[in-house]
């Protein structure tokens, strides 16, 4: 499949694993140091009608053991769940997605990782799910005040205060 200008496309099994994720980390220059993650919106491309049931958001500490940054233990996943027909209705749709968190506290200086995760997702060449890319560069051009994208592959926003 090669149409990523507006996003990476996931390929069969990707909405099942962490291959595709996004690193956030929260600025340590906080107060105390700890910020409560309490949503995220982020924004899919969908071409055509692909296969699929729902979505979820994830949230993953970064794997020390890696010689990369990577998602290493599952931290928790989001309380949205949302369905095919919550997501698009019509063939081939942009749509901003918004998964709500129970608070997480998010300790300073410490990489995460945000993944999309779901269930019966069947791509094909004429149809599939990919992940809107923050290009050319993230929607803000500075560090916000309650965090700062070290990587930012895709458009994402947290929603969350500080602790």
């Amino acid at each position: 499949m090669s149409r990523t200008v507006w996003g990476d496309i996931f390929d069969s099994g990707e909405l099942a694993n962490t291959s595709m994720f996004c690193t956030v980390t929260p600025d340590s220059s906080l107060s105390n140091e700890s910020f409560i993650l309490r949503a995220i919106r982020t924004w899919v491309v969908v071409y055509n009608d692909p296969t699929f049931t729902n979505l979820t958001a994830k949230l993953y500490n970064n794997d020390e053991n890696a010689s990369t940054d990577s998602p290493g233990s599952l931290i928790a996943s989001s309380t949205t769940v949302l369905t095919k027909s919550q997501i698009h209705t019509l063939d081939n749709a942009y749509k901003s997605l918004y998964f709500e968190f129970d608070d997480i506290t998010l300790v300073g200086n410490s990489k995460y990782h945000i993944v999309l995760n779901g269930d019966g997702y069947v791509p094909s060449s004429s149809s599939y799910l990919a992940w809107m890319k923050a290009w050319p560069k993230p929607v803000y051009d500075y560090s916000q005040t309650y965090e700062k994208l070290l990587v930012s592959p895709y458009q994402i926003v947290l929603f969350g205060a500080e602790l």
